[in-house]
């Protein structure tokens, strides 16, 4: 049987929802509120707010009362996890005297295997409650971080500390995409029942683009993120909303329907995943999306 595909965004609580108007009054200021609307039209949602601090147990427990029973979370890896820099006042203080490499400004640069083992062990403690509403673990790499058999160790070193949950990646530095490199990274992740994050953004050769590739590595799940195109802001916006500032035609949406549901036939779930948060462009791209899927899939 086919898998399902569930569609939605990166965030559900992001300010550009708020501003754009597409909670109502009555709901915008009232965080429960806002996680039960969402809900209600939508199947799945990424958290973000996991990147930059670890949720507690009780907020998680909140999440999973405030959701319908087949609702999926996929939650973003802590930065300390992906190895982007991270303020330590933002992690619990316990993990904040774990060995580390800082950077100039006082950032975590260079966690040490300690550390991150114990933002995982954390993460995973924090999200216990969700059940079976946790879809995967996403973990984005940083863009900088090049393909290479050092890198494949310590993402497999990772991913086997991420289980029993599953794992997404996002590569994000577009060697992971050269021949012999692509099939080496899908091995690597079909071997820890991990998803391949598909990807699209900008048209363009820039190292810090990934290609859209396509690829299935765990029957489990299928994973596609989508930027948006906008090649004008993707490495001069100064804000995440203008870098994803960019509406999605009909005909671009059409473009991924068939792979999608190519990777339905082949996994059990898709998560299809707008990330262009500029006001509610994700939100309605999220929603045109999830109608053409259904009537590409309805029988005739």
């Amino acid at each position: 049987m086919a898998g399902r595909v569930r569609g939605g965004t990166a965030s559900w609580t992001d300010p550009e929802f708020i501003r754009a108007g597409w909670y109502p009054a009555d709901v915008k200021d009232d965080a429960e509120a806002r996680l039960r609307y969402y809900a209600e039209r939508f199947p799945m949602v990424e958290v973000n707010s996991s990147f930059y601090a670890l949720p507690t147990v009780e907020t998680a427990a909140a999440w999973a009362e405030r959701t319908p029973p087949d609702f999926r979370f996929h939650v973003k890896a802590h930065q300390v996890i992906s190895g982007h820099p991270s303020e330590p006042g933002r992690l619990p203080a316990p993990l904040r005297e774990l060995p580390a490499t800082h950077d100039a400004r006082g950032r975590i640069r260079r966690p040490s295997r300690e550390l991150r083992d114990a933002v995982i062990d954390s993460l995973l403690e924090a999200v216990g409650p969700l059940g079976g509403k946790l879809g995967a673990i996403l973990v984005q790499l940083p863009p900088y971080v090049v393909s290479g058999p050092r890198q494949r160790e310590e993402l497999a070193r990772i991913l086997a500390r991420l289980r029993p949950a599953r794992a997404a990646v996002e590569f994000r530095h577009r060697s992971w995409a050269e021949p012999g490199e692509r099939e080496a990274a899908a091995e690597l992740l079909a071997g820890h029942d991990a998803a391949w994050v598909a990807v699209d953004a900008p048209r363009i050769a820039a190292k810090n683009v990934m290609p859209p590739v396509v690829e299935v590595t765990t029957p489990g799940l299928a994973y596609l993120r989508l930027h948006g195109r906008n090649a004008a802001t993707w490495n001069t916006g100064r804000t995440v909303a203008e870098r994803f500032d960019y509406v999605y035609s009909e005909d671009e949406l059409r473009e991924w329907l068939d792979p999608v549901l190519d990777m339905a036939e082949r996994t059990q779930e898709v998560a299809v995943v707008f990330n262009n948060n500029a006001r509610d462009h994700a939100l309605r791209n999220a929603e045109r999306f999830r109608d053409l899927a259904a009537r590409a899939v309805s029988p005739r």
